[in-house]
């Protein structure tokens, strides 16, 4: 990756940001030059720990030694695991799906195969594929486990090939650890399980409290990410920066309840251009947060 000069503090910005292969509500490539101003650099860290990794925006765009990528979506773990162990594969696999795949008819095969398939090559595939066919890039799921995204409709979808190879060939490069599971558990091992003797950085985006009842993205694992979940990631980010002087950044929605819950971070405001409403009033810019305990 090329990176403009490094300062005393914060991550090198990077010349060009690089784009993740799976479109995601919330990523951070709009606002990823804040987040790197905010985040350690890796002179002054081992690892990188993102108990909430997502499309892993911030993996590609930092330059750390060691990462450790969670998310509780069981389904897009093994899809980073496929793109890292089998990219070539992956990505045969999706030129088929994309072979006759936009039309309305095509959609509900491939995500009733998804619905009812063990994990796998072809399940990551299909995963990849309804992101990038489905209503702007959404990742939800039912109370049932089932991903319900409706059809998107995209005039000219796009197939991630140059992305899933730069993901394989970033992950190559250093030391990358999948991880399926909750912020609890991931945080857990940055200071009792196997990661607790490394100097770490732990960087959270965790689903936003939404602005409205119509805004609501947060059960893109089949469960609701409370505003109860915020307080307990609030105090274990607290407790973990306590015990440990790791440095935490957060990401948030800029809301009154937002700032309450991280009023003892340092928080940063920033204006991000968001494209998840389906009417075109409704893409427009939005107040986020990144909260830092350095």
């Amino acid at each position: 990756m090329n990176v403009s000069t490094p300062g005393h503090s914060g991550h090198p910005q990077p010349v060009g940001i690089i784009s993740p292969f799976l479109k995601w509500a919330g990523a951070k490539t709009r606002s990823m030059n804040v987040l790197l101003s905010c985040l350690p650099s890796p002179q002054a860290v081992d690892c990188l720990i993102e108990p909430f990794a997502g499309s892993t925006s911030v993996f590609l765009n930092t330059r750390y030694r060691q990462y450790v990528l969670a998310d509780s979506n069981a389904d897009l773990v093994d899809t980073w695991r496929h793109a890292r162990d089998t990219p070539e594969e992956l990505i045969n696999r999706l030129h088929r799906l994309y072979a006759g795949g936009n039309c309305q008819m095509a959609w509900q095969r491939n995500r009733l195969a998804f619905n009812t398939m063990p994990p796998g090559p072809e399940k990551s595939a299909l995963f990849i594929y309804l992101n990038r066919h489905g209503f702007n890039g959404l990742c939800r799921y039912n109370q049932k486990g089932q991903f319900n995204v409706p059809f998107g409709r995209p005039a000219q979808p796009y197939l991630p090939a140059r992305e899933i190879r730069t993901f394989a060939r970033k992950a190559a490069r250093c030391h990358v650890s999948f991880f399926h599971a909750g912020f609890e558990e991931t945080l857990e091992a940055a200071t009792r399980g196997m990661f607790a003797g490394l100097r770490c950085a732990i960087y959270c985006d965790p689903p936003y409290l939404a602005l409205s009842d119509s805004a609501s993205f947060t059960t893109y694992d089949g469960t609701a990410f409370t505003a109860e979940h915020h307080r307990k990631l609030a105090t274990r980010l607290r407790d973990i920066h306590r015990m440990t002087g790791f440095p935490v950044v957060v990401s948030a929605s800029d809301t009154p309840a937002s700032r309450l819950i991280y009023r003892d971070f340092t928080l940063n405001s920033l204006s991000v251009n968001r494209s998840v409403s389906a009417a075109g009033t409704g893409r427009k810019a939005v107040g986020e947060l990144a909260g830092c305990l350095p």
